[in-house]
């Protein structure tokens, strides 16, 4: 396994649809074609896919195929587009080469919004984890099973969260040390707030200090980051309206308020 997160499928989580055989078919050599010839195990991209919680073994196929088939598909129909314009042939090749560029590297921007959607939402519900899983430890119940538990509790108000929390309690119940399993959970999840929390939790279990205090302190910052970050955005509101207004709001009020004075003088002097 090596540093590399491993992930199981569970039916209590939803999942996306796979993909028929037939498709597969099709796929395969449009995938081939933008597929990197480094290891996928030992790929960056993996990470990106495990981040976005795309974990199906089709999800790659489709990726690289949408990008070689996008890459010649839009090209191809602007070039039927443009078949009956006489124009510059030096602004049809640029205009071409530029959809294909577009086509090619479109996958990269959706994987990218997925990734912080998924990233988004994990963060936002972490605080919330952190106390539940405090009120478990404080209540008597090992790490490993208030993983389980929460896990189990929070499939309707965190999704993602919970296909993590799921995938840390199979991979300890399979026998991975605690610090390999929580390892594993920052490299699949991508945050820096998750990074803290694993090593505040791999600091206590090395010291032997209680996790419950860990998981305190860690929710507790948590929430003043958040405060901080939102009294941050409402700061920078004002400026943000500022344009808006100028280029919008305000050209429109300014003819409703001038304009019939300009219409009366115009009347005025041309009598």
């Amino acid at each position: 396994m090596g540093m590399w997160p491993f992930y199981h499928e569970t039916n209590d989580l939803p999942r996306t649809m796979t993909t028929p055989p037939f498709i597969k078919r099709w796929l395969e050599p449009l995938g081939r074609l933008a597929q990197p010839r480094e290891d996928w195990h030992h790929s960056p991209l993996r990470i990106r896919f495990l981040n976005a919680g795309l974990r199906q073994s089709a999800t790659p196929l489709s990726y690289f195929a949408a990008k070689s088939g996008l890459a010649f598909l839009l090209p191809a129909l602007l070039a039927g587009l443009l078949a009956s314009h006489q124009g510059s042939s030096v602004l049809q090749s640029t205009a071409l080469i530029a959809v294909s560029s577009a086509g090619y590297y479109a996958p990269n921007v959706w994987l990218a919004f997925q990734v912080r959607r998924r990233q988004r939402a994990i963060e936002r519900a972490l605080p919330e984890l952190l106390d539940l899983l405090v009120l478990c430890v404080e209540a008597g119940l090992s790490l490993e099973q208030a993983v389980t538990r929460v896990g189990r509790e929070f499939v309707q108000h965190s999704p993602a969260l919970a296909q993590e929390l799921h995938t840390v309690s199979f991979e300890l119940a399979a026998g991975s040390g605690r610090t390999r399993a929580l390892r594993h959970l920052a490299l699949r999840v991508g945050l820096e707030s998750v990074d803290g929390l694993v090593s505040l939790m791999i600091q206590a279990e090395r010291f032997g200090t209680r996790v419950s205090d860990a998981l305190s302190v860690q929710a507790e910052h948590l929430r003043n980051q958040r405060r901080r970050s939102v009294e941050s955005a409402a700061a920078t509101l004002g400026l943000k309206l500022l344009f808006p207004l100028v280029f919008c709001v305000f050209p429109g009020l300014l003819v409703v308020l001038v304009g019939p004075a300009f219409i009366g003088i115009y009347r005025a002097l041309s009598i």
